[in-house]
C-alpha cells in the first residue's frame, strides 16, 4: 500500500485548475478535499490582446511563468501567427504551451524564475526586445535580471490572483476537527489567503497537519508567515509533491508526532563544529593598510584609529618586518605628503612618499605584495579625487592624471595598482596608460562599487584627505542603491579590471554577495577605518569582546563573497590565528 493511501488532502488551488491535482492524489490512494483559496480572472482587455497578439513579430523572446498566463494570452493569439522565440519556467508551463502547438525554446532545469533569467540572459543580445507575460502578483526578478543583461522588457499583465473565501467554514470545521493530513500549497498567494482566511487561529489549526509546499518560493512566503513547513519538493511540480508527501508518510512511524530535524546534533563539541564549519578565515586573506608620512623617526598613533600609525620612512622596515613575521603577505600603501597643490602632482612624482615607501618595501622584502592605493585626494590642495574647475570634479582630464599616477607607481615596484577615485573610466584609463608605458603585468585592483559612505570619517584623518569643500556624491555612490553596483562592475570587467573591490564592507554584504554571484573576478571587501574605529572604541569602553567580534565581522565578509578582505584589523587576526 502506498503511504498516501487514506490520508485526507487539502487542495487549494483554484476551482477550474483542482481536478488535474485531485485525480493524480486519488490515484496515490489519497482523499482530496478541494477548497480553493485563490480565483483567477483575466486583467487584459480582449481588445487590446488581439492586437498586441498580431505583432508578437516586434519581439525576440516570448517570456510565461505560468501555465494560467498561458491560458489567458494564447486564445487572443492567432494559429497562423508567427511567434518569436518562446521560454517557459518549467515543465507545467510547457505543458500549457503544448496545449496551443507551441514547444519553448528554453525551459530552464531547476522550474524557478531566477534560473530561466540567468539561461535567457546568456541568450540574449544587447537591445532584445522581450515580451513577459505575467500574473499580477509576479515576482519582479525576473524582468529585473533581463533588463540588468541589456534587454528592453515590456511586461504585461494577463490574469489577476484574487483571494475565494468560499470555503471558509469547512475549511474551519476540517481543521478544528483535525480531520485534515495534509494542507497543500501551490502558490505564494494561496499561503497569503490561507493566513487571511485562519486569522490569529492559523498556527493553532495547522499544529499537527503537515503543510506541503509546491516550491521553495512558496514555502518562504509560508514561513514569513509564521507556517510550519514538512513537505517541500526539489521536484516543483504536482507529481513531485506527491512524491514528497508520499516519502514524507512513509516515515511517520519513525519520527515523533510533532516531525523536526535535529540541527544540534552537528554543534554538540567544538572538535564537530570545527569539522562542519564552512567558512574559515586565513592569514593569506588579508591585506593590511599603511599610510607613509614625510619626516623622520615618526611613528604617531592616528587618534581616531587606535593601533594604526603615520609611518616615516625611516620607522617603515621595523613594520613591514612586523607584518611579514605574522604571515600578512600583501600591504596597501597610502602616502600623505608634505606639500599639496591644485593637480595633486606628488602623487605622480618619482621621489613621491608613496614612490619611495613602494621601492623601499620591495627591497626590503621582495616577496611581499605591494598594492598602491591610486587617486589624487592625499596629493589635492581641495582634498578631491580628481581635477578641480569651478568648484566641478572634472572626470576626462582627471582620468589622465590617475594614468600618470599608476605608470609612477608601476614603475616604482607596485606588484598591483588600485585606483580608488571612483571617475568613469578609470580602469581603462589606467590600463592603456600602464600598458603603454610597458607594464601588461601589473593587475588593476579596482575600487569597483565605492558608496559615498559615513564610515571613511578616521581615514581622512589618518589620510588628510577631507574635502575643502562640498563633498564626493557626484562620483561616489549612493548608499541606497544596488543595481548601480553591478553597472559600475560591468564597466570595469569590459575595461579591464583583474579584482573588483566593495567599499565599505560591514554594510554592504548584501553587495559583496551579488558581486560574487554575477562576476567571475577575485572580489576584495574593504573593512573601513569607521569599522574599525565602532570595534575599537566599544572594545576600549569594555562594551564587546574585540577578537570574537572581529572574527565574527570578518568571517561574515568571506561568507558574504569576499576572497580577500582589507582591513587594519590584519594584524591582530594574524596573531589570533597563530594562538
Amino acid at each position: 500500500m502506498g503511504a498516501l493511501v487514506g490520508k485526507t488532502v487539502l487542495v487549494t488551488r483554484a476551482k477550474d485548475q483542482a481536478a488535474p491535482f485531485s485525480a493524480k492524489l486519488r490515484e496515490a490512494g489519497a482523499i482530496p478535499v478541494e477548497i480553493p483559496l485563490i480565483a483567477i480572472r483575466e486583467a487584459a482587455r480582449p481588445d487590446a490582446l488581439a492586437a498586441l497578439a498580431t505583432r508578437l513579430g516586434d519581439y525576440d523572446w516570448l517570456v510565461f511563468t505560468s501555465a494560467n498566463a498561458v491560458r489567458c494570452f494564447f486564445p487572443y493569439v492567432s494559429p497562423s501567427q508567427s511567434l518569436p522565440n518562446v521560454a517557459a519556467v518549467g515543465r507545467k508551463t510547457a505543458a500549457a504551451l503544448a496545449e496551443y502547438g507551441v514547444a519553448p525554446a528554453l525551459v530552464p532545469d531547476d522550474f524557478t524564475a531566477e534560473r530561466l533569467a540567468v539561461l535567457l540572459a546568456g541568450r540574449l543580445r544587447r537591445g532584445a526586445r522581450v515580451l513577459f507575460v505575467k500574473g499580477d502578483l509576479a515576482r519582479p526578478v525576473l524582468p529585473a535580471m533581463l533588463r540588468e543583461a541589456g534587454a528592453v522588457v515590456e511586461e504585461l499583465t494577463v490574469y489577476e490572483t484574487v483571494p475565494d473565501a468560499s470555503g471558509r467554514e469547512q475549511l474551519l470545521s476540517l481543521l478544528r476537527a483535525r480531520k485534515v493530513d495534509v494542507v497543500t500549497l501551490m502558490s505564494p498567494s494561496a499561503v497569503t489567503s490561507l493566513v487571511r482566511l485562519l486569522g490569529r487561529e492559523a498556527a493553532f489549526l495547522l499544529s499537527g497537519t503537515a503543510v506541503a509546499c509546491i516550491g521553495p518560493v512558496t514555502k518562504d512566503a509560508a514561513e514569513r508567515e509564521g507556517i510550519a513547513v514538512q513537505i517541500c519538493p526539489t521536484d516543483y511540480t504536482a507529481d513531485g509533491i506527491i512524491r514528497a508527501m508520499e516519502q514524507y508518510f512513509s516515515m511517520e512511524g519513525t519520527r515523533m508526532t510533532l516531525p523536526f530535524d535535529r540541527h544540534r546534533r552537528l554543534r554538540q563539541t567544538a572538535a564537530i563544529r570545527a569539522m562542519v564549519r564552512e567558512t574559515h578565515l586565513h592569514v593569506d586573506d588579508f591585506i593590511y593598510p599603511l599610510f607613509v608620512v614625510e619626516g623622520s623617526g615618526i611613528r604617531r598613533e592616528v587618534l581616531s584609529m587606535p593601533g594604526v600609525y603615520h609611518l616615516s620612512l625611516d620607522r617603515l622596515p621595523e613594520e613591514i618586518d612586523d607584518i611579514a613575521k605574522l604571515g600578512i603577505r600583501a600591504v596597501m600603501v597610502f602616502g600623505v605628503p608634505n606639500e599639496k597643490d591644485e593637480v595633486g602632482s606628488q602623487a605622480y612624482c618619482e621621489t613621491g612618499i608613496v614612490q619611495r615607501a613602494i621601492r623601499q618595501i620591495k627591497a626590503q622584502h621582495p616577496e611581499m605584495v605591494v598594492i598602491a592605493d591610486t587617486c589624487l585626494c592625499e596629493y589635492t590642495s581641495h582634498g578631491h579625487c580628481g581635477v578641480v574647475e569651478n568648484d566641478q570634479v572634472l572626470n576626462d582630464p582627471s582620468l589622465e592624471l590617475l594614468a600618470k599616477t599608476a605608470v609612477s607607481q608601476a614603475q616604482a615596484g607596485a606588484d598591483i595598482i588600485a585606483p580608488s577615485n571612483m571617475m568613469d573610466g578609470f580602469v581603462a584609463a589606467i590600463r592603456r596608460g600602464l600598458d603603454e608605458a610597458g607594464f601588461v603585468n601589473v593587475p588593476i585592483m579596482s575600487y569597483a562599487i565605492k558608496y559615498a559612505s559615513a564610515f571613511y570619517g578616521p581615514f581622512r584623518e589618518a589620510a588628510d584627505s577631507a574635502p575643502q569643500f562640498g563633498d564626493r556624491k557626484t562620483y561616489q555612490m549612493d548608499p541606497a542603491n544596488r543595481l548601480e553596483a553591478f553597472r559600475e562592475a560591468e564597466s570595469d570587467v569590459k575595461e579591464g579590471a583583474d579584482f573588483l573591490m566593495v567599499k565599505p564592507a560591514l554594510a554592504y554584504m548584501d553587495i559583496i554577495r551579488d558581486i560574487k554571484n554575477r562576476f567571475p573576478l577575485p572580489l576584495v571587501a574593504y573593512n573601513v577605518s569607521g569599522e574599525y574605529s565602532m570595534i575599537k572604541a566599544a572594545a576600549q569602553n569594555g562594551w564587546i569582546d574585540e577578537k570574537a567580534v572581529v572574527m565574527e565581522m570578518l568571517t561574515g565578509m568571506k561568507r558574504a563573497g569576499a576572497d580577500l578582505i582589507i582591513t587594519y584589523f590584519a594584524k591582530d587576526v594574524a596573531r589570533w590565528l597563530a594562538e
